[in-house]
């Protein structure tokens, strides 16, 4: 009986942990010397985002195939707009929604900041699925050339910054 006890209050926790989701978006930004555009694409979990979308938006919002492709698409741009910003030296850009793809377990989005001569420094801010996930974490890969840096977001540190002229 004791090992058995002893069996459930260690069972129990790692059980309980093992449960436990984690919240996370994974951005690549590349910036194109040729096209002069920085070229980013977004991964994040669809049923986070599907979640977000029904809270936010409707609640027959679906993040899959069998959903209007052309009114979610409306939603990822109209929900980007609002939680992804960037900016080049220190003025904010406008987006270029280009599109999305669904994965096995999430939706790519690509999107596109254009026109950009000779950057001194690129900001990006990222609360994607902050506000609806506290633990929210958002990993962007940045490369400009061959000066690459990553860095890890959350609620409290929310912006990523790469100056170029250090």
């Amino acid at each position: 009986m004791k090992k058995l006890l002893v069996l459930i209050l260690v069972a129990l926790p790692l059980m309980a942990a093992s449960a436990h989701k984690y919240y996370f978006s994974v951005t690549q930004a590349d910036y194109d010397v040729k096209s002069k555009s920085l070229k980013i694409v977004t991964r994040v979990f669809y049923d986070d985002l599907e979640k977000v979308f029904q809270e936010r938006y409707d609640k027959s919002i679906k993040v899959d195939k069998t959903y209007d492709q052309e009114k979610l698409d409306a939603y990822i741009q109209k929900y980007f707009n609002s939680k992804f910003i960037v900016s080049i030296n220190g003025k904010e850009q406008k987006l270029s929604y280009i599109g999305h793809k669904d994965e096995v377990d999430y939706v790519v989005c690509f999107v596109e900041v254009k026109n950009i001569t000779n950057p001194q420094s690129i900001e990006i801010e990222n609360t994607l699925l902050m506000d609806m996930f506290p633990d929210q974490k958002n990993v962007i890969h940045l490369q400009v050339g061959n000066t690459k840096k990553s860095y890890l977001l959350n609620k409290e540190n929310d912006k990523a910054m790469l100056k170029l002229s250090e």
